[in-house]
């Protein structure tokens, strides 16, 4: 195995740790949302939240550096992240390079979002708590990609 596919591995194995902890947070941030009033959330609820938005943004931003690992390996041009897109959605693993692109968004939206504005922040993590299950299914993705081009699989 080259240590390109060492490193993948480790990276693989690090997403699969990462799915575990977003799962959690999600099925946690589940029971809060839809919240009204963003004041009356609890510290508790307010800190499930900002796990959940941390946990979410550091997945997708990992998934994106295996991609990338892949194209590598591939040898496609992987300097431009939308080649790199463009060859996931080739390949599969993504379904479209422009949902992509509106998940990472919707991250970039709730990471730089300092309103109080309830109904504003609730509709982020809803969408972000919609595009979770879609992040897994990629993860799944590159998993069985990875396993049948490489034989590369998670420690």
């Amino acid at each position: 195995m080259t240590e390109h596919l060492r490193l993948l591995a480790k990276q693989l194995t690090h997403l699969q740790q990462m799915h575990k902890y977003l799962e959690y947070s999600a099925q946690r941030a589940r029971q809060i949302l839809p919240s009204t009033n963003w004041q009356d959330l609890s510290p508790e609820q307010h800190e499930i939240l900002a796990a959940f938005r941390v946990r979410f943004s550091e997945f997708q931003e990992h998934l994106g550096k295996t991609m990338r690992a892949i194209a590598i390996e591939e040898e496609i041009e992987a300097e431009r992240f939308g080649a790199v897109l463009a060859f996931m959605e080739k390949l599969g693993i993504i379904e479209t390079a422009e949902r992509w692109k509106l998940i990472r968004e919707i991250r970039n939206a709730i990471n730089h979002e300092y309103e109080e504005d309830a109904e504003r922040l609730a509709k982020f993590f809803l969408e972000m708590l919609r595009a979770t299950p879609e992040l897994f299914d990629h993860y799944q993705r590159l998993l069985t990609f990875c396993a049948d081009t490489y034989g590369v699989k998670p420690a």
